[in-house]
């Protein structure tokens, strides 16, 4: 079970991301399922990160093809 800073650092992220790229919160979230984001998310590491930096990470883990 996630705690619940990690469902809001989450949700935060999604938001920031769409923003970021024009998104829709269903485009987002559709992105973010396939190479399992939310998983990566939940690396402690990114929690202490700027968002920037975050959606940045994002970027490159969905380019990796993870």
């Amino acid at each position: 079970m996630m705690d619940s800073d990690t469902v809001k650092f989450k949700v935060y992220c999604v938001e920031e991301y769409r923003k970021v790229h024009g998104l829709t919160a269903p485009q987002t979230l559709d992105l973010f399922e396939k190479p399992d984001v939310f998983k990566f998310l939940e690396e402690p590491a990114l929690q202490w990160q700027s968002l920037d930096n975050t959606v940045l990470d994002i970027d490159e883990y969905i380019d990796a093809g993870a």
